[in-house]
């Protein structure tokens, strides 16, 4: 389909070094094709974490209610870590933020306890963020002896509304982005616990060679996970991703509803 995505548009680049504040960057709608994951040509390769950055997978859940946020530690922090366990050969997992749940804009007044959803192209982390990620939420020790290794973060995202989406998830190619497309940004944000973090993060300036997916009327039964940083130079990239509306989606269809989890994962390489 052809839909609007939102990206880093200022009347000039900040200087080399000068990092925008993420949450007031200057935006603009830019028309672009979003293919449909369903509908790529059966002799095609499947989508990869290596290659395109990002995958499309079944995952069934035990988690009933997304908002019971006793269930979802009971249940699906441990079904992601395996999840991405499964998909990535890693020797191990570690969480590196609470679930978080995000609705359309559509719904008025969000439930207590969710958040806004993402709509403009970004990435969640640069090289530096994750590095500072790892050490914040692993002992001193153990961050330096994993810093010594491959590592990388993978974000598992599920809508759990149902079909259809009035506010897919769309994912970038990572094959398709110029280095001269990223623009660091930095973000401050309080944490859980009420700590006051900042970190680097990237938003992106358009470029015709973008190459969007989504996965059109998802279930609940099904995830993304994709890569949202690699220490492998040659798996480096993050996976620009943006909510956009659809506007085929029926009005009364439920605004979208979804859980998104940033797992570590870490190798023996």
């Amino acid at each position: 389909m052809r839909a609007q995505i939102a990206y880093y548009d200022p009347p000039r680049r900040p200087a080399p070094g000068v990092r925008p504040d993420f949450t007031k960057l200057p935006l603009s709608g830019r028309s672009v094709i979003i293919a449909d994951m369903r509908y790529r040509a059966n002799d095609s390769p499947a989508f990869s974490l290596s290659r395109e950055g990002f995958t499309l997978v079944t995952a069934p859940t035990m988690v009933r209610d997304f908002y019971d946020r006793e269930e979802v530690s009971r249940w699906y922090i441990g079904e992601a870590a395996e999840l991405v366990r499964r998909l990535t050969g890693c020797a191990a997992t570690a969480m590196l933020n609470q679930p978080v749940i995000r609705v359309s804009g559509r719904a008025g007044e969000r439930p207590a306890g969710t958040t806004f959803t993402g709509d403009f192209a970004h990435a969640d982390f640069s090289a530096a963020a994750a590095e500072y990620m790892l050490r914040r939420n692993l002992p001193p020790d153990e961050a330096s002896e994993r810093l010594k290794h491959r590592y990388a973060v993978y974000n598992v995202w599920r809508a759990f509304s149902g079909p259809p989406q009035d506010m897919p998830l769309a994912l970038c190619d990572t094959r398709t982005v110029a280095s001269e497309d990223k623009q660091y940004c930095e973000i401050a944000m309080k944490s859980a616990t009420g700590e006051m973090m900042t970190w680097e993060n990237i938003a992106y300036l358009h470029n015709d060679e973008h190459c969007w997916w989504y996965c059109a009327d998802m279930t609940r039964d099904e995830a993304y996970v994709f890569r949202g940083f690699d220490s492998d130079p040659a798996r480096a990239e993050q996976v620009p991703h943006s909510a956009f509306t659809d506007q085929s989606c029926p009005a009364d269809a439920p605004p979208r509803a979804s859980i998104e989890i940033r797992m570590f994962a870490f190798y023996a390489e």
